[in-house]
């Protein structure tokens, strides 16, 4: 129990608890923000259609709004996958630990069967 105990407290849960409420709400903004806006755009362009002509300025701004748009959520599509990746990059961590205890844990193990066989037969040749 012990040594569950002191693998759980290696990990920064501070951190991780820290960023999980950020890294959730972003993540469900991203995720409404890309499924909301994609039609934004095609319904601007066929309202300007629509009306008549569309000037190529117009288009043009359209565009540049849209790119602009685009390279804010791609911004932060990619602060998220950072976000994630550090978070992974610690579990990984935790886990190596816990790994290398296990094997420790085993081997502790293994030994106290070794010895309590090896009492086991001295008391029975008693």
């Amino acid at each position: 129990m012990a040594i569950w105990m002191t693998a759980l407290k290696i990990i920064p849960w501070g951190s991780v608890l820290e960023s999980a409420p950020h890294i959730v709400k972003a993540a469900k903004h991203l995720f409404s923000e890309t499924k909301t806006d994609t039609s934004g755009f095609s319904k601007a362009a066929n309202a300007s259609t629509s009306a008549g002509p569309v000037s190529q300025d117009k288009r043009v701004y359209l565009l540049e709004a849209k790119i602009t748009e685009l390279s804010d959520e791609q911004r932060s599509s990619a602060e998220l996958i950072k976000s994630l990746a550090e978070q992974n990059a610690l579990i990984v961590e935790a886990i190596d630990v816990l790994r290398v205890r296990v094997k420790l844990l085993l081997i502790v193990c293994l030994s106290l069967l070794a010895v309590l066989a090896g009492v086991v037969s001295w008391l029975a040749t008693k």
